[in-house]
């Protein structure tokens, strides 16, 4: 009597274990449905290229204000109705894509306009007479 209690525990046993892993295998082979349908590591659908989107979009003035060009790491300005962003010291023309500005230095030599580099002597010349005038002033205070 005692090795029959034994082996229809061992049966159950098994037979249980047996359950488990089916229920396992079926929920792993099932697709997924529900809330967390969507929650997986990869998209459904495939995520499409930043240079495919439309140029343009709103940027903020606060993001305006900090934003400098990569190569030279001076300000920026808004052009072509807020598509690029314009480096006026070398042409080169950032662009901005669903509102995301682009800013790697390859894209902004790709849309470079020597047109619209403004003349950098005319800028040296004002930091130069503004620093003349800040010694100047400093020597007439001593």
């Amino acid at each position: 009597m005692k090795g029959f209690f034994g082996f229809i525990f061992r049966a159950v046993i098994f037979l249980g274990a047996l359950a488990v892993v089916a229920y396992v295998v079926k929920k792993m082979t099932q697709p997924p449905t529900g809330a967390g349908a969507k929650s997986g590591v990869l998209p459904i659908e495939p995520v499409k290229s930043l240079d495919d989107a439309p140029l343009g979009g709103a940027i903020s003035d606060e993001l305006l204000k900090i934003l400098v060009c990569p190569e030279d790491k001076g300000p920026l300005e808004l052009v072509d109705d807020g598509k690029f962003l314009l480096n006026p010291r070398n042409g080169y023309k950032y662009p901005i894509r669903n509102g995301i500005p682009v800013m790697l230095i390859e894209e902004g030599k790709k849309f470079q306009d020597k047109s619209l580099i403004h003349s950098a002597n005319g800028a040296g010349k004002e930091k130069s007479v503004a620093g003349k005038d800040k010694s100047a002033s400093a020597e007439k205070a001593s």
